[in-house]
């Protein structure tokens, strides 16, 4: 038997978040050999998530946020709840994710392969259309990885389902919440990876996630300077200094002080973006 604590943080969307337990409900009563708790963060969720939470899953653990944790913060928050507790693994879990009824299953017996020494992370394609979405990518490539049957090494985390085993938690700790929302789950996987943990991707698909929107409100020339430079800094955005701190962490500093500036030029000519992002398409061609 293992003992696992679920994480999530929410904002709205309480729909998908029901949607969500209810296909982890089912995987669980699919995994024997499992024994959980879940710990969400409702981040002040105007929707009534909070109330439909306490009614629908009274074993759920709900922490009440203020609106100021967003993603990585929120997430942080409730492993630093559960961490007072005695668990054998944590499992990251998305709203917006849905798994499959095996997918616990195939966490479990993934980590048992690799001796609860790796991190797992769950391989997600589209509801509606062949192409895979979340799971993890490799440095320096765009496209995530398709799953071929074997644990496939990965570097740059996603995380919508991830299982983290104890012994890495007790070695490196929990998400760092200099992160606000986003970049929080790549910075952990290659803290593991620096640690001389693996980092590795599910056999097949867990389960299905649609892709977030591509162009970030900071980068889209519809919007006006003022709007785009709000965005640019706020937790949302792609905020200049928390990616600095990560790309002068996991990479150097010429490419760490090279996307400060790059990415405010951006912000301020959206079509530099545009033009690099077709050069960069059509050299992978």
């Amino acid at each position: 038997m293992i003992r696992v604590a679920v994480l999530m943080t929410v904002f709205n969307r309480k729909l998908l978040t029901i949607r969500c337990l209810e296909n982890f409900e089912k995987a669980a009563k699919n995994t024997p050999d499992i024994n959980y708790d879940i710990y969400i963060l409702d981040d002040g969720s105007t929707d009534g998530t909070g109330n439909v939470l306490k009614t629908l899953f009274p074993n759920v653990k709900v922490i009440e946020g203020d609106g100021s944790y967003f993603w990585c913060r929120g997430m942080v928050k409730v492993w630093s709840e559960a961490s007072k507790f005695d668990y054998d693994a944590y499992i990251l879990l998305n709203n917006d994710s849905y798994i499959f009824d095996f997918a616990l299953e195939e966490l479990i017996s993934s980590s048992k392969e690799k001796n609860h020494q790796s991190i797992i992370s769950g391989a997600f394609r589209s509801e509606f259309y062949n192409v895979s979405t979340y799971g993890g990518k490799l440095k320096g490539q765009a496209l995530t990885l398709i799953p071929d049957g074997t644990l496939q090494k990965i570097e740059l985390l996603n995380g919508n389902l991830v299982l983290v085993p104890k012994v890495i938690y007790d070695k490196i700790g929990m998400l760092d919440p200099l992160f606000h929302h986003s970049i929080g789950d790549y910075d952990y996987g290659l803290r593991a990876i620096k640690n001389k943990f693996m980092v590795v991707l599910t056999k097949r698909y867990v389960g299905t996630c649609e892709l977030h929107d591509s162009i970030q409100i900071c980068y889209d020339s519809k919007k006006a300077l003022f709007s785009r430079f709000k965005n640019f800094y706020s937790p949302l955005g792609d905020n200049p200094f928390q990616r600095f701190y990560f790309l002068n962490r996991h990479y150097s500093f010429f490419k760490a002080i090279s996307a400060f500036f790059v990415t405010h030029l951006y912000v301020f000519f959206p079509g530099l973006l545009n033009w690099y992002e077709k050069l960069k398409n059509n050299k992978t061609v």
